[in-house]
């Protein structure tokens, strides 16, 4: 059908939207903003029309439904209005309401948590005296919102672990000497505390002695071990509170290493501060810095990854760039020479990055997964136990889901729910119910249907679709958070959390 062409149709209202084609009525042919332009007869017709106005009064999102409203005007001649709703560029529905003005209401279900964006669309509409329509297709007005649901999350730090809930409260355990598990105190946690006086969390990143995490309004905080400014506070002060890394705002993601921290703007800028010793901020120097510098050179990064002397950043193009401690060529540059500034990863059409202790694990747009660096453990999964200055393959694996790389261990979360991990597995952090390293993934014992994993320095994490938490490996702090300090060769439940 023609844009701007007159058409009959049956419908029903729903959920206060006059939905074309529900309930057995019919369109003649389904109307899109891509169509023909109006011809002469429509354009007179929908001459002087507009949309006036168009709000959002309110939009929110909670396990995976999506709901909002709002309030349209449009002008003379126009007596009706045409609503498209998106979201992230998906049109999941679209409507018909009548008069000069009046209001809105969309919801849709199966929206993913995290950072979603809305858009409403409102066309003016033409009803004659017959019934019959006539969208004006060219003078529409949009309006859009980001609608935040934090994913719930369990991340894995050298000692410690912490949770996010859909509600953006977190909650850790573990190792606290120096602070990171942010309960005001340095005592060792063995279950879950909340993380003191932090509320609306987007997501988190744990260093060696050092928590982070993104806030939905675009801000960072930091607490824990403080010795080379990896807080961000532009000082050297260990907190054992959350406090604002300063001078950042709009950021999207955040990552952090053994005692540096990084971050990813909108603008797809990347900044760093903490320990330089290697190189690992990026900026040409070795000089520590206790607030936010930019990396010089970088753009259009859309993922950044944290080793432990070691940094990451995905470009939109595929490809990878990296800088800091080479010793072991898990910058994946053909040498083993340490780089102050990013240099270009041997790997293309790369989707996803982790950095370990001193490995490194990509996976590419074809799904396979590709790994560089130390691997006398076998944690670049390829069957040796060979250093690799350049990427090679992990076998018997492939399009995982989630993956995370640990001090000397890597872990994967695959499509059906199931978790492999290979490398060191002397605390039991493969999982498998042994002490053996794996040089190639073995699957993790008495685990299904989970949704994500992450490692630590020597023991992993999982969170299940039924909302509990699990952890095995190394317990020497409570870092498994199941009550005790013992180690655990098989996957344990996290005591008195879950996230639904």
């Amino acid at each position: 059908m023609k844009r701007g062409t007159r058409h009959s149709l049956a419908g029903v209202c729903l959920s206060g939207l006059f939905l074309w084609g529900a309930c057995g009525g019919g369109i003649e042919n389904e109307l899109t903003p891509t169509e023909e332009p109006l011809g002469r007869a429509e354009s007179a017709m929908c001459s002087g029309t507009s949309v006036t106005a168009l709000s959002i009064s309110g939009a929110s999102t909670y396990m995976g439904e999506l709901a909002s409203s709002g309030s349209w005007t449009v002008a003379s001649p126009a007596n009706a209005v045409r609503m498209e709703y998106y979201v992230d560029g998906v049109l999941r529905s679209y409507g018909e309401r009548t008069g000069a003005s009046g209001t809105w209401y969309f919801s849709t279900t199966g929206v993913a948590c995290g950072a979603r964006t809305l858009l409403v669309k409102a066309y003016p509409m033409v009803i004659d005296s017959s019934g019959n329509r006539t969208v004006c297709m060219d003078s529409s007005r949009s309006l859009s919102q980001a609608v935040i649901e934090p994913c719930p999350l369990i991340t894995a730090g050298t000692s410690h672990t912490v949770a996010q809930t859909r509600e953006g409260t977190l909650w850790a355990w573990g190792r606290n000497d120096h602070g990171p598990v942010g309960d005001g105190t340095t005592t060792d946690r063995s279950r879950p505390v909340q993380v003191a006086g932090f509320s609306g969390s987007l997501t988190i990143a744990e260093g060696l002695w050092h928590t982070l995490a993104l806030k939905q309004d675009g801000t960072v905080w930091g607490w824990g071990g403080n010795d080379y400014g990896e807080v961000g506070d532009g000082t050297l002060t260990r907190r054992l509170t959350p406090v604002r890394v300063v001078g950042l705002s709009n950021v999207v993601a955040i990552a952090a290493g053994a005692e540096h921290s990084m971050a990813l703007k909108q603008d797809g800028t990347v900044w760093t501060w903490g320990r330089n010793h290697y190189g690992e901020l990026g900026d040409g120097t070795l000089t520590s810095r206790s607030a936010p510098a930019q990396v010089v050179g970088l753009s259009n990064i859309t993922a950044i990854a944290a080793g432990d002397w070691y940094m990451l950043a995905l470009k939109q193009d595929g490809t990878l760039w990296a800088w800091g401690n080479n010793g072991w060529g898990q910058l994946g540059d053909g040498t083993r020479t340490h780089r102050t500034r990013p240099v270009q990863v041997g790997i293309s059409n790369v989707t996803a990055i982790a950095a370990g202790f001193i490995h490194t694990v990509a996976k590419k747009q074809d799904g396979t997964l590709w790994a560089w660096g130390y691997n006398y453990y076998g944690q670049l999964g390829d069957g040796t136990t060979t250093d690799r200055v350049l990427p090679v393959q992990v076998v018997g694996l492939s399009n995982p889901s989630v993956f995370a790389a640990g001090d000397n261990h890597t872990v994967a979360l695959k499509q059906d729910g199931t978790v492999w991990a290979w490398g060191s597995n002397t605390n039991g952090q493969i999982g498998d119910g042994t002490s053996t390293w794996r040089s190639t993934p073995v699957q993790v014992v008495g685990l299904g249907n989970v949704t994500t994993v992450d490692a630590g320095m020597a023991h992993t994490v999982a969170r299940r679709q039924d909302g509990t938490l699990w952890a095995w490996g190394a317990n020497y702090s409570g870092e498994l958070g199941d009550g005790t300090t013992t180690s655990r060769l098989t996957p344990t439940p996290v005591a008195d959390l879950r996230l639904p």
